[in-house]
């Protein structure tokens, strides 16, 4: 104990260090009663058996979890695998500490979620997990990941943005033309529309009827696939914390296709893609009149579509360079490798 956020164990989860000890707390414990509760098993509190459940799917396996998804799986062999919780914050920390033997913890360093064992620190993403032995003395992490510090080779992606020029010059010869400050809300929503449908998804009054559909108002991470869709294909300025959502691989490669192909219908609608990610906002006067808008100029569309090109390709924009056991890289440029792909 006494890893990271120094916050409550909410629901009052006991330690468990060991298989045995796992299936005992298992079978001692009664279910909760009721059809909501579907057979649940608490691991701690009764009351917060949504939080925090035990079970056991089969004779050599025990899951201890995290608001519906194992955060621990415990097996007979006394190994043990530890990973992400659904929800990351400093809070989170306080509250999974005692799902795992006492030699292991949970911290919170500059917004990521790592876990420390013998005073070494391994971030823990959401696609990762770690393995661990358990004997009598000690707990032993296996196979130790290999950490990188990820730095940038200098203009490498120019290249790619001279193929992006033909589309931004288009676009500054319709500004010059229509240049009268407006909300194109319209237009952008039909874009974001275009684009979904491209990548099979819903449309935004589809996925509206679906988010106010009662059935689906318990479905897993149903807040996120909204932002991931709010982001699409990359978060811009012209989104709050925009970049934190990351990147859309396949959307990002088809806005690519769309820009750097020949001119058609598709440059408007990467147009006004755009304006949506990256567009600034604000009151603009016209004729005496303050009139709410969104503008996007060539820098800040040449800045936008350099994002995209340095996820795109990454492995030739950016060097890996290795660091010691147990030693967490900075979060520089580990933005370009953050992807999301929750969405409908």
């Amino acid at each position: 104990m006494g890893y990271g956020y120094s916050g409550h164990n909410t629901a009052n989860v006991p330690c468990l260090e060991s298989f045995e000890a796992a299936v005992q707390k298992f079978k001692s414990t009664t279910p909760i009663r009721g059809k909501q509760a579907n057979g649940t098993v608490p691991l701690g509190a009764r009351k917060k058996h949504n939080m925090a459940s035990i079970a056991m799917p089969d004779e050599d396996t025990v899951q201890l979890i995290y608001y519906n998804k194992p955060l621990v799986v415990w097996k007979s062999d006394n190994t043990f695998e530890v990973f992400s919780p659904h929800y990351h914050s400093p809070f989170v920390v306080g509250n999974i500490q005692n799902y795992v033997p006492r030699s292991v913890g949970f911290h919170w360093d500059r917004g990521r979620m790592c876990l420390i064992v013998k005073e070494q620190k391994f971030l823990l993403p959401q696609d990762k997990s770690f393995k661990f032995r358990s004997t009598p003395h000690s707990v032993e992490l296996l196979d130790v990941p290999m950490e990188y510090a990820i730095r940038k080779k200098r203009g490498m992606e120019k290249k790619y943005l001279k193929d992006c020029e033909p589309f931004l010059e288009w676009m500054e010869l319709v500004q010059s033309i229509d240049n009268t400050p407006k909300d194109p809300i319209d237009e952008m929503d039909a874009a974001m529309d275009a684009l979904y449908k491209e990548l099979g998804l819903m449309s935004i009054k589809g996925f509206e009827t679906w988010t106010n559909n009662i059935d689906n108002l318990n479905v897993p991470n149903r807040w996120q696939i909204s932002r991931n869709r709010d982001h699409l294909p990359h978060g811009g300025q012209g989104q709050w914390r925009g970049s934190k959502y990351g990147f859309h691989t396949k959307g990002c490669e088809l806005l690519m296709d769309w820009v750097t192909g020949p001119l058609s219908e598709n440059w408007v609608t990467a147009y006004y893609v755009l304006m949506r990610q990256q567009g600034e906002r604000g009151y603009k006067n016209t004729n005496g009149v303050r009139e709410w808008s969104v503008w996007l100029d060539r820098k800040s569309a040449t800045e936008y579509l350099k994002q995209i090109i340095l996820h795109l390709h990454f492995d030739e924009c950016f060097v890996k360079e290795p660091l010691g056991a147990g030693e967490i890289p900075t979060k520089q440029n580990s933005e370009y490798i953050h992807v999301f792909t929750e969405l409908l």
